[in-house]
């Protein structure tokens, strides 16, 4: 598996409730977006599927190279995601570029949802999960709640 940073919209980003997971195994970060996708409202996680004209924001996650493999599991399993199983679960970790703050390309490993999973009108329009989530239930309490995908793939 190439090691390449990590991009993350979601629960993984620092402040966040599965931030704990990886934190002390994060070198750097950096904010960037994806385009042509679009974010939805899950419940208490996002998802993102390809959505031409749409971008999510989120941040570039580099991983310290001796807790790379170990991290890698770590956030599949979060994520319900089987390596040997790719395209049968909720999320497939997939190759994607990145544009960063200085407009310029990196590519990251990145978990991109299946569409039947998502309602429509759950859209986060704006692409950014951290505005969303705080005006959807404010900053205190709602990560309490907050649940994996692990399960959600097909039989």
């Amino acid at each position: 598996m190439e090691q390449l940073p990590f991009f993350v919209y979601g629960t993984l980003i620092p402040d966040q409730p599965n931030y704990y997971l990886w934190k002390d195994s994060i070198t750097d970060t950096k904010n960037g977006i994806i385009k042509n996708h679009q974010l939805f409202d899950m419940g208490h996680y996002p998802m993102i599927i390809q959505s031409e004209g749409n971008n999510v924001h989120g941040m570039l996650m580099y991983i310290k190279d001796e807790d790379y493999e170990k991290i890698t599991k770590i956030i599949d399993n979060l994520e319900g995601y089987n390596p040997e199983k790719h395209g049968m679960s909720a999320y497939n970790r997939e190759i994607r570029d990145i544009e960063l703050e200085n407009c310029k390309l990196e590519k990251a490993w990145i978990y991109i949802g299946s569409e039947k999973y998502i309602k429509k009108e759950n859209t986060v329009k704006d692409g950014n999960w951290v505005n969303h989530i705080s005006k959807k239930e404010g900053n205190e309490g709602w990560w309490k709640k907050t649940d994996t995908v692990t399960g959600l793939h097909e039989k």
